[in-house]
Order: structure tokens, then C-alpha cells, then sequence
């Protein structure tokens, strides 16, 4: 090898040493979740399959074509048991997670369809790999059940995702770069604004919430009225309604009360409005009572999570703030917008601003939306910066 390329190597070889390793946490549908199926009974259709090794239940497209979408809806959606309170699978189904540790179950959602949002992490991870970064060594994620809370905390995520930390800075001796997208703000906070502080100054360099939903988010509320198929082609809202409110994680992404004031209309309907702090009563009313004891039970603290914090995030998008519903509820006839990324509202998106949080920096990325921030290329080269690999 020429001296100057030697040379070159050596000091993009020292570089990458330097540099923290990253650690992702994806938000809610941000990562791959398998299935496999097992003497399946009472299916929706005579063609739902009974009997299925282990295959991509999210994200595959197919499964969300019209009549598909009701033996994906049944397969995934999950039972409440109100007298334990404890969320399951249905019979039959067994899922689990792959690729924890590496980055092929955040990269592309759909394995098939590597364009559009199913390609979730794929910028930033290219960016970082174009730095000397390598997928599932010196940058990893830590994916999850995403239909599940901290309640249930599933697979011992909390503890195993302090741990995968820990390996990273033992395997690089460099502090951990962490960066979270959506639901995964709320899992980071809720880790980290728990965790002891000598254990972060250990091992956290700094974290980085991109558009996280921290403080919930008013479209929630749609959400368990009527269902939000969320523009899926020929799939009605309805279809999916029992399967999104079936998720616990639902429930913690709905407006926290630190944010939303208690005077503050987010629904209504005819001549009966309700807030944000009468939600126990708005699930009495759209006749689903499990609802009221489920909300009950989350965590909504938003305490300093007392790490250096850098948070990102697109404005200037129409992001609803309340509804006002027709004679049922399956009309919506106006949507109140306010400022946000489209989908979390703006005193969401900024509530470090409002609690005060110590050793925290905010940046707005005026007209990127909840997605597309990820691919802005601004934001990938602060990233790079600040793992001190730029």
C-alpha cells in the first residue's frame, strides 16, 4: 500500500476509535416483529391461516390488503385480562422480536419494499456506515414489542437495553451515543430519567430524541374513538380499531397531563365535550371500559432524565388538537390543527422546554414531519458530530 493510503487508513482507523458508538431506539412500528402461528381458532375468514412458522407479521404490505388486513388485524392485536391486568397474545399466536443488537430489524421494515418509510433507518445508518460504522458492532438498536408499555416492560427490555449499552462501551471504551425516534423518546426517557446517575455518566456521551412523543400526542385520541387506518388504501377505520386499542402502548402515548390543561377540549361530540384530564370518562363513553383501567396504570413522569440531550424535531405541519365528531363515531366533522410535525403536537415535541430540563439543546427543522426528519441531512451530519465521527 502507497505510504499516503497507508497513512489515510490509519487516521480513519483512529477516527472510528474515537468515535461513540450508537445505540437506536425506534418508535412504535419502528421495527420488525415476527409471528408464528399455532392451531389458530376463530379466525375472521375460513382463508386466514391456522398454522404459520415464523414470518414478518410487521411489516409485510400484503398483509394489509384489503381482506388480508382482518387475519392481520386478529393476528396481531392483543388480549387484555382485566382482573390481572396483563396483556397476552391471542391463542395461538407467538411473536418475538429478531435482529435485537443490530440494525436489520429498524433499517427496512419490510425486507420486500426498500423505499419510502419501510426504509425507517436506512439514512442514518448509511451515514454512519460511510464513517467506518459497522451495523450490529459499533452501531446497534435495541427494537421491541411495540404494542407493549414500560408497564409490562416485555422481555425484560429495560434491563437488557442498559446492558447492550454497558457491551458497547466495554467493546469500543467509548460512551454510547443514544438516539431514539417517536415512542422510542418515551421508552429513552423513561430508561434514562430512571437509571442512577453515576451508571449514565458511565456510559451515555449524550441522547438524542428525534421527534419524540414524550408528552403524548391529541391524535391518540382518534385513535380509540374510530380508528385511524392511517391512509392504507381500501382499509377502513373500523377494520382497525379494535386492533389499535388493544396496544397498552396506546395508552402511553396519550396527552400527558403535565402538558394538556384541564380546561382544555380535545373531543367532542353533539353538546358533550371532553379534556385530556376526563379521559377515564371519554373510554366509559366510547363503551370501551377496559380503557379507563388501562390508562390508569401508566407512567407519565416527565423528570429530567439529567443527561446531556439534544432534541430534534420537524414544525410548521398541520398536527391535529382536538376533534369534533358528527352523530357518531365514525364521522369526524372538523379537526383543529395546531403546530407540531403532523403527528406529535409542539408542546410535546418541546416538553423538556417546559419542565426546565437541565443540559438539554432543542432544534426545530421547519417542514419536516414526523418521518422525514430522519433523512434530513442536516440532522444525520449533527449526528455524525456529535458521535465525534464528522
Amino acid at each position: 500500500m502507497p505510504a499516503a493510503l497507508f497513512l489515510l487508513a490509519a487516521l480513519l482507523a483512529k477516527a472510528t476509535e474515537a468515535a461513540s458508538p450508537v445505540l437506536i431506539i425506534p418508535g412504535t412500528g419502528g421495527n420488525r416483529l415476527e409471528a408464528k402461528l399455532s392451531g389458530r381458532e376463530n379466525t375472521p375468514h375460513f382463508y386466514c391461516s391456522k398454522n404459520a412458522d415464523w414470518y414478518d407479521l410487521w411489516l409485510d404490505v400484503k398483509q394489509l390488503l384489503p381482506g388480508a388486513v382482518d387475519c392481520w388485524c386478529d393476528n396481531i392485536k392483543l388480549n387484555y385480562d382485566s382482573a390481572s391486568g396483563t396483556f397476552s397474545n391471542q391463542q395461538g399466536v407467538e411473536t418475538r422480536v429478531p435482529c435485537y443488537g443490530d440494525v436489520c430489524g429498524i433499517e427496512y421494515l419490510d425486507m420486500s419494499l426498500k423505499v419510502g418509510d419501510s426504509a425507517y433507518f436506512h439514512a442514518m445508518i448509511e451515514a454512519f456506515a460511510g464513517k467506518g460504522y459497522v451495523r450490529g458492532e459499533t452501531i446497534v438498536s435495541a427494537p421491541y414489542d411495540f404494542r407493549y408499555s414500560a408497564v409490562s416492560n416485555k422481555d425484560n427490555y429495560v434491563n437488557a437495553t442498559m446492558a447492550l449499552a454497558e457491551k458497547l462501551y466495554e467493546d469500543t471504551g467509548e460512551k454510547v451515543l443514544w438516539i431514539s425516534h417517536s415512542m422510542g423518546g418515551l421508552w429513552s426517557h423513561y430508561i434514562l430519567s430512571n437509571a442512577d446517575q453515576a451508571w449514565k455518566d458511565k456510559y451515555i456521551e449524550a441522547w438524542v430524541p428525534i421527534a419524540p412523543a414524550y408528552g403524548g400526542t391529541a391524535q391518540e385520541l382518534r385513535l380509540f374513538a374510530s380508528g385511524d387506518s392511517e391512509g392504507i388504501p381500501g382499509v377502513s377505520s373500523d377494520t382497525v380499531k379494535e386492533e389499535q386499542r388493544s396496544y397498552e402502548s396506546n395508552f402511553w402515548l396519550l396527552p400527558n397531563l403535565e402538558l394538556w390543561d384541564d380546561d382544555e377540549v380535545i373531543v367532542t361530540k353533539g353538546d358533550k365535550t371532553w379534556t385530556a384530564h376526563e379521559l377515564p370518562q371519554f373510554f366509559e363513553d366510547i363503551s370501551y371500559a377496559d380503557g379507563a383501567q388501562i390508562y390508569k396504570t401508566l407512567p407519565y413522569d416527565l423528570k429530567d432524565p439529567n443527561v446531556r440531550t439534544y432534541v430534534k424535531y420537524g414544525t410548521g405541519q398541520d398536527t391535529p388538537e382536538s376533534y369534533v365528531y358528527g352523530k357518531d363515531w365514525d364521522t369526524i366533522d372538523k379537526t383543529v390543527n395546531g403546530d407540531g410535525d403532523g403527528t406529535v403536537n409542539l408542546r410535546s415535541l418541546e416538553a423538556g422546554l417546559t419542565k426546565g430540563w437541565e443540559n438539554t439543546e432543542h432544534e426545530q427543522f421547519k417542514g419536516e414531519d414526523h418521518q422525514s426528519v430522519l433523512k434530513n441531512d442536516s440532522l444525520l451530519a449533527q449526528l455524525l458530530d456529535l458521535a465525534g465521527a464528522a
